[in-house]
């Protein structure tokens, strides 16, 4: 009988890591956390709509962030931040007959693997997944 409930326990012992792993990976990440894992770093920017296409972007030290389009040849930059309620911010301007309009969207980030983010928006739905390429900027190897 201690033979089963030895096996039992190991058993169930031996399901907690993997179980707490994916908390982890479920619970919004902090403000400083975030910071220390995007900034001065690149990364491939996944689309959860299947519409857009994938982007390269470069998250700079300086809250600045610039992204190349498809293609390899457009590059746009802007800023990013994390607020004080741990969202992460992304600013995009939209230009159009000499007028200016920003455009923010914000929202939770959560990790998505051991190199890759999840981003939601201001509702909690998946919008992007960041995929680790580099340290630093590395868009210029995208240049086609």
């Amino acid at each position: 009988m201690k033979r089963i409930v030895l096996c039992f326990l190991f058993l169930i012992i031996s399901c907690l890591p993997p179980a707490t792993r994916a908390a982890d990976q479920a619970r919004p990440l902090t403000a400083a956390e975030v910071t220390r894992i995007v900034a001065d770093r690149t990364f491939m920017m996944i689309y959860t709509s299947e519409k857009r296409e994938n982007h390269h972007i470069y998250f700079a030290r300086d809250g600045r962030y610039t992204i190349l389009f498809p293609g390899g040849k457009v590059r746009s930059s802007d800023t990013w931040k994390v607020e004080t309620n741990d969202n992460f911010c992304l600013r995009r301007a939209l230009r159009s007959g000499g007028d200016t309009r920003y455009i923010t969207k914000c929202g939770p980030v959560t990790l998505a693997g051991p190199n890759a983010l999840n981003l939601h928006d201001d509702k909690g739905q998946l919008i992007y997944t960041l995929q680790f390429l580099g340290n630093g900027n590395l868009l210029d190897q995208f240049v086609k």
